[in-house]
């Protein structure tokens, strides 16, 4: 017969706390923890070496923080930059328009003095024919200023037509070449090489010739 032994069923709810701490390690651990005040002790080259990658990380977010700061700054910087740049683009064409503007307003303030102080008919002639000279001078300086920013006049004479910088906003039915430009309306322009703005021209067609006129017969009589 088999003796099986018997369970002790007054043992002491120590030895079972007992029992369960050594076969669960991890809370034996936690408790240990726990009992310390949270505190966790670890061997001396382990903890410096912690303490020395924590310093890492430090310096390494003062220096992401000073990053984003430059960052900041420097966008603000290219946003001021692009500002002025845009309000100041004009300065240089302005630059070179302000003397023919100077000289526009010599001729009207020579012209205005020559007419109050002409006595004659011939005088007043005289005094246009001056006036027109210098409206002339002003002309060319004032193209030759748009010429030096690159402002180029489309050609039109003689031309066959273009759509791509000509306008046609009428035809004209005559003999010769078709599609060939008659005379300009408005001139046009090009900047460098960009259109600015397309020459409105009128455009030669071939006349169309005449119908012939239909025989209407007579109305037969019944």
């Amino acid at each position: 017969m088999s003796h099986h032994p018997k369970k002790n069923h007054h043992e002491k709810p120590e030895n079972l706390s007992k029992h369960a701490a050594e076969d669960q390690p991890g809370k034996e651990s936690a408790a240990s923890s726990s009992a310390n005040g949270g505190k966790i002790e670890v061997p001396a080259q382990e903890y410096e070496a912690l303490k020395k990658r924590v310093e890492e990380l430090e310096g390494l977010r003062e220096k992401f923080l000073l990053a984003a700061a430059d960052f900041e700054n420097a966008k603000k910087r290219n946003a001021r930059d692009k500002e002025d740049f845009i309000k100041f683009s004009q300065e240089r064409i302005l630059r070179d328009l302000l003397p023919v503007l100077d000289n526009f307003e010599r001729a009207v303030g020579h012209a205005t003095t020559a007419s109050a102080s002409a006595t004659s008919y011939e005088a007043l002639q005289q005094n246009l024919k001056t006036l027109l000279a210098g409206v002339q001078r002003v002309q060319k300086q004032f193209t030759d200023a748009l010429k030096a920013q690159g402002l180029k006049r489309i050609e039109t004479a003689g031309q066959t037509c273009n759509p791509h910088f000509h306008e046609v906003v009428a035809h004209v039915s005559e003999e010769g070449p078709e599609d060939q430009i008659v005379d300009e309306l408005e001139p046009g322009y090009m900047l460098h090489d960009r259109l600015l703005r397309a020459a409105k021209v009128r455009v030669r067609v071939s006349p169309q010739p005449p119908e012939p006129a239909s025989e209407e017969k007579p109305e037969e009589i019944t």
